[in-house]
């Protein structure tokens, strides 16, 4: 139990440093979570998070939900509105929030830490996607101090709560496990994770939602964890296990590769992401460090299986503005590409992203044709969401020509042959290095494909355009305007397909 002089001495130093550094970065913006869900044959998405919008206090956060599709044309219909589930608006935190599913029936456990009392709990609310209550908010997790940073995960037949706990017989603050039928959220059973008598805290999960589940956590400085095991209806854990220094805390994340049978974990170190595998018995079976990458605050990572080329993909925010994307194989972590200013006049939050890659209500893949990946975040001035479904394809071929007379000024060229069937060739030039955007847009304005969005060097270049939309579909014939953006600068042509 932590005394009166330690507490208020807590309290001054958390002054003083908002004083000095500023706004917390998780009173605005704390969790985000974007899940795949099956209904009625088709794919959508449950989206939840904790807001502050409209809150004379930053720290009375409310808790949303939203289900969003993509539709075959890859735009983003939002299914249902953002929809307050818990919370009223003064009554405090009840945040972060962290939610699992049972896929075998949608049924959703969420969790999250409640501070509206005279000390802080963890609560939980089983639900249905259609907004029907199973088991009321209920506190999983109270008692004396603070119970807090819960997140979730589901196994055959149960849930898996991790969380921090403050109150005895923790010193400081130990990491424990609760373990909840998936049918009523009845307790079964129970795990410290941590040492009582050290200090960690601040856990992630995640599982294969069968039988194997990871836990990882932080102590400020080093990164550890714990595999959990379902055996004849039985859970075991491995002792807490070591699996990098030096880590930045809060900046981690945990996903299950099934392809590979392994864990990865993300961490912040310094300016560089360190990143390890984890086999299913807590062992670490490689590390890399990947210089000037580092993974953002309470991110969801975006991971997918590439079956030709037996590697996954993974991509995760980067500092303000940038995104990272590695490839992941059984005995390989390398970085294939740092994709600079991914977003338009627009920067990252400083804390809780959620990445996912997306397939459409009928199943088309949009990474596989067009390398989509959706991301969304809180947005600060309000209590939506905001959603990126952003285009991070740069393998658009850019010929840089020979000629070495490169104008003093940005010319987009005209197009040729124009006007065309089946391509046409588009030329332009810019005099400095900056970062440059080519797209086409129909007579109406409608974008229909990225062709460019990255930085380029002074020079004279050529792209192609066969036709094709954002889903590699072929256009219609009719009148296009290509549009090149250079910096704040915008230049347009028209240009004309004929069938």
């Amino acid at each position: 139990m932590k005394s009166i002089s330690s507490t208020i001495l807590l309290l001054i130093t958390f002054v003083i440093l908002v004083q000095t550094y500023g706004q917390d970065a998780r009173e605005k913006n704390h969790s985000m979570n974007v899940t795949p869900i099956q209904v009625e044959g088709l794919q959508k998405y449950y989206v939840t998070w904790s807001s502050s919008a409209g809150s004379d206090d930053g720290w009375q956060h409310d808790i949303y939900n939203q289900v969003i599709s993509i539709t075959s044309e890859g735009e983003i219909n939002f299914d249902t509105e953002p929809t307050r589930f818990i919370g009223t608006g003064n009554d405090e935190a009840q945040e972060p929030v962290n939610v699992a599913i049972n896929p075998n029936d949608n049924t959703m456990l969420s969790v999250w830490e409640d501070g509206s009392g005279s000390t802080v709990d963890i609560r939980g609310q089983m639900h249905s996607l259609d907004g029907t209550i199973i088991k009321p908010n209920w506190i999983i997790s109270g008692g004396d101090d603070s119970q807090h940073s819960p997140d979730v995960v589901h196994l055959k037949g149960i849930f898996l709560v991790s969380l921090t706990d403050e109150a005895a017989p923790a010193q400081t603050s130990m990491n424990e496990l609760r373990i909840l039928d998936d049918q009523t959220g009845e307790q079964i059973d129970s795990f410290n994770l941590s040492p009582e008598e050290e200090d960690h805290w601040w856990s992630v999960i995640n599982s294969n939602e069968i039988d194997k589940a990871f836990v990882g956590w932080g102590n400020g400085d080093e990164f550890y964890g714990s595999v959990l095991k379902i055996k004849n209806g039985e859970t075991s854990k491995t002792d807490q296990q070591f699996y990098i220094s030096g880590i930045d805390q809060y900046y981690y994340s945990v996903s299950w590769l099934e392809e590979i049978s392994k864990f990865i974990v993300v961490t912040k170190v310094n300016d560089n992401s360190v990143t390890c595998l984890i086999d299913t018995n807590g062992i670490r079976t490689n590390i890399a460090s990947i210089s000037n990458a580092p993974i953002a605050r309470e991110v969801e990572l975006a991971f997918r299986w590439d079956d030709n080329k037996k590697e996954y993909s993974i991509v995760y925010p980067v500092g303000s503005n940038n995104l990272a994307i590695l490839s992941v194989t059984t005995n390989e972590i390398k970085l294939l590409e740092v994709i600079e200013e991914i977003l338009i006049d627009a920067t990252w939050p400083t804390t809780g992203i959620a990445c996912q890659f997306i397939n459409t209500t009928d199943g088309i893949d949009l990474w596989s044709i067009n390398q989509k990946v959706l991301f969304a975040y809180n947005n600060e001035n309000s209590n939506d969401a905001i959603y990126q479904l952003l285009d991070v394809d740069n393998s658009t071929d850019i010929i840089a020509t020979t000629d070495p007379l490169i104008p003093n000024k940005i010319i987009l060229h005209p197009a040729y042959p124009n006007p065309f069937n089946p391509t046409t060739k588009i030329k332009f030039s810019i005099p400095d290095q900056n970062f440059v955007q080519l797209d086409v847009f129909n007579i109406q304005g409608t974008l229909i494909k990225k062709i460019i969005k990255k930085n380029l060097v002074s020079g004279n270049y050529e792209v192609e355009w066969n036709g094709n939309n954002t889903l590699g579909g072929k256009v219609a014939s009719g009148i296009y305007i290509v549009r090149l953006t250079v910096g704040n600068q915008e230049y347009s042509n028209k240009i004309l397909l004929t069938k």
